[in-house]
């Protein structure tokens, strides 16, 4: 089931629909009774890729995301516990710890730490299953990081359980019950991880982490100044963009999947 999930994600996803129209209509364009067609599907595909590549609109949807969550300069020193949520990582033993973390890991860490050191007797609380059965649970390879960080041992917990953001939250609340918590997601993830938190009773304050989109379209822009900076970035490619268009898709889908199952 979780296979078949996965696969329906990535070919209704911008890169999986825009793939697809570029190899079906390679393959349609091979016959010629329906060459037509084939080019109309490869100069569909053609369009997409220029919308996505070329204008801004993985900056607009990313920063959409954001916007409710503004970053957390400084924490406040009555809440102790810090809650880092889980991503991605791999256990290679060849590589030092900095490099097991795998993507938006590093600044959710970083972000974790940062916040932990400015609280006096703060906590850190590591949440983070398996995510390949050869590998521990990721959230030791986090625990490795921070110590590496040169955060003591008496400071971290581990909650090796988990996988999905629902359980990351399901599992930390055993662990702290209704106290008020900081909450460390990526920053396009923490509406989702938030709206869990809420669902369960808990109380999170959010600490976006690796904040993209809001760089080129900052909260509070007036509407002129956001019209400015379109135009302004149209035609301007940038490498990144592919990459948050999927996550931008990962995370409405998420949610819409997490609001059927009742879970925000």
């Amino acid at each position: 089931m979780t296979i078949l999930t996965g696969l329906l994600e990535t070919w209704f996803s911008p890169m999986g629909v825009m793939t697809f129209l570029f190899a079906f209509g390679l393959f349609v364009s091979a016959f010629r009774s329906q060459s037509r067609v084939g080019c109309r599907l490869v100069c569909s595909g053609a369009g997409l890729y220029l919308v996505f590549s070329l204008t801004p609109l993985a900056e607009v949807l990313y920063a959409n995301l954001e916007h409710p969550y503004p970053p957390m300069l400084h924490p406040d020193a009555s809440v102790r516990t810090v809650v880092v949520l889980s991503g991605y990582g791999e256990d290679f033993a060849f590589l030092p710890v900095t490099s097991k973390l795998v993507g938006e890991m590093i600044p959710r860490m970083a972000e974790g730490i940062r916040l932990y050191r400015e609280i006096p007797g703060a906590r850190l609380i590591l949440s983070g299953g398996a995510v390949r059965r050869q590998d521990g649970p990721l959230a030791n390879l986090m625990a490795d990081f921070a110590r590496a960080m040169g955060v003591p041992d008496r400071d971290i917990v581990v909650e090796g359980r988990s996988v999905t953001t629902y359980e990351n939250l399901a599992e930390v609340k055993k662990i702290i019950g209704s106290q008020p918590f900081i909450l460390v997601t990526s920053s396009g993830g923490m509406r989702r991880a938030a709206a869990v938190a809420h669902k369960l009773g808990m109380r999170p304050l959010p600490a976006p982490a690796g904040l993209w989109g809001a760089r080129y379209f900052p909260a509070g822009m007036s509407w002129l100044e956001v019209v400015k900076r379109l135009i302004t970035n149209i035609g301007t490619p940038l490498p990144d963009r592919f990459g948050y268009l999927q996550r931008v898709y990962h995370e409405y889908l998420g949610y819409a999947w997490y609001w059927m199952l009742g879970r925000v």
